[in-house]
């Protein structure tokens, strides 16, 4: 039986020392020249990606602002545009009140003279009739009586 504890208590093989070196020297020399420089790589781009999306960000942020001011100055052109139109539109009518009011008064004093002349030609008529009346009533009353009435 001696032999048997001889085997068991033998020593691990030198191979395994050599693997582990192996592994942490070839660890040390890709994390020196393959893992330090990637990690840089990858931060540098994970920095670029964040300035480029607070660009971004801002830029939309510019944009909007653009926009609502556009928006706000297109509104205050439109009211503009409707108060200068309905100012127009009020000269307009009151042009048009005036250019009414004038033919009114026009249209009066035509129809004033017309109806003077009217008158007047109605009473020059009526007394042109009561006369050529008075001289057809005489006729008749010499042709009735057979003889000259005076």
């Amino acid at each position: 039986m001696p032999l048997r504890a001889e085997r068991a208590m033998q020593l691990p093989d030198l191979s395994l020392f050599l693997v582990v070196i192996i592994f942490w020297a070839t660890y040390l020399v890709l994390k020196k020249f393959l893992l330090s420089p990637l990690g840089a790589v990858l931060a540098e781009r994970e920095q670029r990606v964040d300035s480029a999306r607070a660009a971004s960000e801002a830029a939309l942020e510019r944009q909007r602002e653009v926009a609502a001011d556009l928006d706000r100055r297109l509104t205050e052109a439109r009211r503009e545009a409707l108060g200068h139109r309905e100012a127009v539109r009020a000269a307009a009518g009151e042009r048009r009140q005036a250019l009414l009011e004038e033919a009114r008064e026009k249209s009066r004093v035509v129809a004033g003279e017309a109806q003077a002349n009217l008158e007047r030609e109605v009473l020059s008529a009526r007394q042109q009739l009561g006369a050529e009346a008075k001289a057809i009533a005489g006729e008749i009353a010499s042709y009735a009586l057979g003889r000259k009435v005076a």
